[in-house]
């Protein structure tokens, strides 16, 4: 039948997780590696304002990459992902990734943005003393399940390298690319960043930069 490959998307509104997972969907629909692709977004989780998450579920044909799963037919068609069963994360916001870790496990990568955004509750009650995790307290835990972890404040290396924190989920996306080259086509994905974003020279040396970030890890 096929084998699933499982994304999820996490962080909060306005860090573009509906745009990512748009884009990732429409990589789906376009690669000839994939038989098809389902996914879903889930905004404003109760336990912390402003919580946002998507998800991009491909079936691939397992004569040509093989997952040895053992899926149901209903796995294969929900746009949900089953509990520990992400291949890849990308934590848009560390609280938020942390906050998904019921999918991670030893099968999981995941690539999390360090830059912290305060949800508009924690800054409105201020006074009642929420805490924030350290970032170090975040990624001791995650480490414990995950398979491998890459962490970076990616806004800071968009600051630095691109003027503008704005490109930083082109990096992330950059590094996914680059880290699961046996599902992602590095041109395929570089022609959609530009149907979606333009032909910005900005957004594409973003996601260079991103792609040969990894080598370093």
């Amino acid at each position: 039948m096929g084998d699933i490959y499982n994304i999820l998307l996490c962080g909060v509104g306005g860090q573009g997780v509906v745009l990512i997972g748009n884009i990732l969907r429409e990589y789906g629909m376009k690669s000839p590696l994939i038989q098809n692709v389902v996914g879903t977004e889930t905004r404003g989780v109760s336990q912390r304002e402003g919580s946002v998450t998507a998800t991009a579920r491909y079936l691939i044909d397992s004569r040509i990459y093989s997952l040895d799963q053992d899926y149901k037919f209903e796995d294969l068609i929900s746009p949900l992902i089953p509990i520990n069963d992400a291949h890849l994360v990308l934590g848009l916001e560390p609280l938020e990734t942390m906050r998904n870790l019921r999918y991670i496990s030893e099968q999981t990568v995941v690539i999390m943005n360090t830059h912290r955004y305060y949800p508009r509750n924690v800054i409105i009650s201020s006074k009642k003393e929420k805490k924030y995790p350290s970032n170090a307290d975040i990624l001791d835990i995650i480490d414990q399940f995950a398979r491998r972890t890459i962490s970076l404040d990616f806004n800071e290396l968009s600051e630095i390298r691109l003027g503008n924190s704005i490109h930083a989920n082109s990096i992330i996306l950059g590094a996914s690319v680059k880290e699961f080259k046996d599902i992602f086509n590095k041109n395929l994905m570089i022609s959609l960043l530009k149907n979606f974003f333009g032909d910005s020279q900005k957004n594409l040396e973003a996601f260079e930069i991103g792609y040969n970030l990894i080598s370093k890890f």
